[in-house]
């Protein structure tokens, strides 16, 4: 590895990782059950396999102590914990076994006991510098140069944190020059639709989310034949005219129901095709989503180490979850959102898709110049995620880990995650007050005031 790149300081600490992983016998990974975390769990599974070394794997929603701490049998001696952890390293230290953390949110502290793998040490912003998926794999080929050719299960996970949109940097940017040095990764141009027939993808996108056209026959009918394309027409297919017409009639939709030339441009983001499996970046982030989603994470672990009937599997799944977000993206655009001095809110109806549809409500259905907020209804609680613009956090202020965080705590729940997107747990009954809170803390963090 190139130390031009990376800071030494940083390397440093994964040499000394790699000699922990060479060194154990018997290791245990938690990792989180997002793209990220479970792209992260798939590098880390398939190193130490490699190694020789025993190994088992689990995906968990939050950080669960107890679960740690009850898989640390005799024989294991090694413990990684992926997309999680920063949060809670004296409660790692207590553990009596070595322990490798990769993590990019914020931490409570370093720490000299644990291996701390957390770029925001060195003062860089954990959102864009590098995610799980991408310092597992840092972790791996430091290892075993052998590995390079799990980077698509890493950039799968790197998309999934959308950390490509601004421009690759730190170690995301290292991992793709080293690959496309071995012939390994392609940078492709984005699209507003996904791969296939026109029709079909107007049918199914959410990303982006078209009002009246998405999901709708008759708004797709509509759109096409003002451009005149044909429905089974691809976009790879059609003639450079029918591409700009299409492509300026849905951005002028998508212009026209309030987002910002940002998301658009964010939408044209590129991908990256992996020619050793002829697949691409986005497309595995959205079967690994799928599989998150409706808590079948060792469906999409198993994907990712290619298992034939999984990969039919999630396939299957992202059917069932697509169109379960774009129901829901639906009901949210004709109920509308709630809003607040600096903050818009709605809840959603499946909390499969919670998350995903809050990112997808402020890109392309809510204020852009409020932070959303998405509650969704639980047995016991309230899962609340949070997101905001690029604009909102380098601009006006934004810091969403601090507010999620802060206001949870003065409602007895628990949040936290990056500046752009947060998540928190509250107790029922505590919604109001926590909205409340949450917008007075993002006020002050904004400086705005009300207008009444």
């Amino acid at each position: 590895m190139d130390a031009s790149v990376l800071p030494e300081n940083l390397l440093l600490r994964f040499s000394l990782a790699a000699t922990a992983v060479r060194e154990c016998t018997e290791a245990r990974v938690f990792s989180h059950n997002d793209a990220d975390g479970i792209a992260a769990a798939s590098v880390l599974t398939s190193m130490l396999v490699r190694a020789g070394k025993g190994a088992q794997t689990t995906n968990l929603k939050s950080f669960d102590l107890p679960a740690i701490q009850a898989s640390l049998v005799k024989g294991v001696d090694l413990l990684i914990v992926a997309d999680m952890g920063s949060s809670n390293l004296t409660a790692l230290e207590s553990l009596g076994v070595k322990v490798i953390v990769l993590d990019h949110h914020r931490p409570e502290k370093d720490s000299d006991k644990v291996l701390h793998l957390n770029p925001s040490v060195l003062k860089v912003d954990g959102a864009r510098y590098a995610c799980a998926s991408t310092l597992s794999m840092l972790l791996a080929v430091t290892v075993d140069e052998g590995n390079w050719d799990l980077l698509p299960m890493a950039f799968a996970g790197m998309v999934g944190d959308r950390q490509h949109l601004q421009g690759l940097s730190g170690v995301n940017a290292h991992l793709y020059n080293e690959g496309t040095k071995r012939n390994l990764v392609q940078e492709k141009k984005g699209s507003l639709l996904p791969p296939g027939p026109v029709g079909d993808g107007l049918m199914r996108t959410t990303h982006p989310f078209i009002r009246g056209v998405s999901g709708d026959p008759q708004g797709i009918a509509r759109l096409l034949q003002e451009a005149n394309v044909r429905a089974e027409s691809t976009w790879d297919g059609l003639d450079e005219g029918g591409r700009r017409r299409l492509s300026s009639l849905i951005s002028l939709r998508l212009l026209e129901q309030g987002c910002s030339l940002g998301s658009l441009e964010d939408e044209l983001a590129p991908d990256y095709f992996f020619p050793q499996d002829n697949s691409r970046a986005y497309q595995l982030t959205r079967l690994i989503n799928a599989c998150g989603r409706v808590e079948e994470t060792s469906l999409g672990l198993a994907m990712l180490l290619g298992v034939k009937e999984a990969r039919e599997r999630a396939e299957s799944l992202v059917k069932e979850y697509d169109e379960m977000l774009l129901n829901a993206a639906k009901r949210t655009a004709e109920r509308g959102l709630s809003k607040e001095i600096a903050i818009q809110h709605f809840e959603s109806p499946h909390k499969e898709v919670s998350s995903e549809l809050c990112g997808l409500v402020m890109q392309w259905v809510g204020d852009q110049d409020k932070a959303t907020i998405c509650l969704t209804r639980m047995d016991r609680e309230f899962k609340v995620s949070s997101r905001g613009t690029r604009k909102l956090v380098d601009k006006d202020g934004l810091d969403l880990s601090v507010a999620m965080s802060d206001a949870a705590a003065s409602v007895g729940g628990v949040g936290g995650g990056h500046n752009i997107a947060s998540g928190a747990t509250i107790p029922l009954g505590k919604e109001i007050d926590f909205l409340q809170a949450l917008d007075a803390i993002i006020s002050k963090q904004m400086n705005r005031v009300s207008a009444k």
